[in-house]
């Protein structure tokens, strides 16, 4: 009888113990947005803009780094900053390329592969994810993904591209806080701060009409950025442009992404681990939890930081 009272009283609390650990797992994921928030900020102050969402391999033709490289110094990481390859010199590859990794290709860039070798940040990884922080290459080097995604803007906007081509395509904008090869000061978020999004999750699986689970996350390396193809190639590596809900339907992205490096669809949607919602980062700095019930005009509106479509004024 005691025995099963107890397993009776287990089995009212445990919900409750998984509830509190998400809420908290929740605010820690928060926390991390707010972190990359800060730097984002700081990044504009110091530079007089945000970061470029990538750039192009300043000696070489293949793929350039990403806007989380521009932000290592504003989150505590200078010294790794200083050690990455940032203009493809120290590759030893004959195409130069600062953020492709991966091995057994020959125009990876050696040299930031030992530098990242078992690197990750705290901040670009939300605790609720299913996710490993680490892709593990075949010679055992460790590289990190993400959680979040940079937003380059809506598919509404206009300057929105559509392409379609053998990496599955779509739509692409340098309406947001960090377009293509571009960097965006204060004064051009005519939308205002508290209006336009920088920085929002793709932490969960998403899901196929069978069940079975997707990773569609843009995030599968830290570094990757442009290619020397763009904007003949539409992929958005660490970043997506808005054009979907916030939404776990895998329909909806082209395929998702196959691993590190594979196509990456532009309009990856924003989702999470956290039920029925998604957190993002606004160019003010505030973090706000997006439910999946938000309207996906708001949402595009969002965004843009110049569409003067300003949520809340129409």
């Amino acid at each position: 009888m005691v025995i099963a009272i107890i397993a009776t009283l287990i089995g009212l609390l445990l919900p409750a113990v998984q509830s509190a650990r998400e809420a908290a797992r929740r605010i820690a994921c928060g926390s991390n947005l707010r972190q990359l928030g800060i730097a984002l900020l700081a990044h504009a102050d110091t530079k007089k803009a945000f970061p470029p969402r990538g750039v192009r391999c300043p000696t070489g033709s293949f793929y350039g780094h990403s806007w989380w490289i521009f932000i290592l110094p504003f989150i505590e990481e200078q010294a790794a900053y200083d050690r990455f390859d940032k203009t493809g010199k120290a590759s030893g590859t004959q195409y130069q390329p600062t953020g492709w990794l991966v091995l057994g290709d020959g125009m990876n860039n050696g040299h930031n592969r030992n530098v990242l070798d078992g690197f990750s940040l705290a901040s670009a990884q939300c605790p609720s994810s299913p996710f490993p922080t680490f892709v593990t290459d075949a010679d055992g080097k460790r590289f990190s993904g993400s959680s979040f995604v940079g937003i380059t803007g809506s598919v509404d906007h206009r300057s929105a591209q559509t392409i379609v081509n053998y990496n599955g395509g779509g739509t692409f904008s340098a309406g947001g806080i960090l377009p293509a090869e571009q960097t965006v000061r204060v004064q051009a978020i005519t939308d205002g701060m508290s209006k336009t999004m920088m920085v929002g999750e793709q932490s969960g699986f998403s899901r196929m009409p069978d069940g079975t689970r997707k990773e569609c996350r843009s995030a599968g390396l830290l570094t990757m950025s442009l290619s020397s193809c763009f904007p003949g190639d539409p992929r958005l590596w660490n970043l997506t442009t808005i054009g979907h809900p916030i939404t776990k339907d895998a329909t909806l992205q082209y395929g998702c992404n196959p691993g590190p490096g594979g196509p990456v669809p532009s309009n990856t949607p924003l989702q999470s681990s956290h039920p029925d919602l998604a957190l993002a980062v606004f160019a003010d700095g505030s973090v706000r939890a997006l439910p999946e019930s938000t309207d996906l005009t708001v949402l595009k509106r969002f965004a843009d930081r110049d569409d003067g479509q300003v949520v809340g004024e129409n």
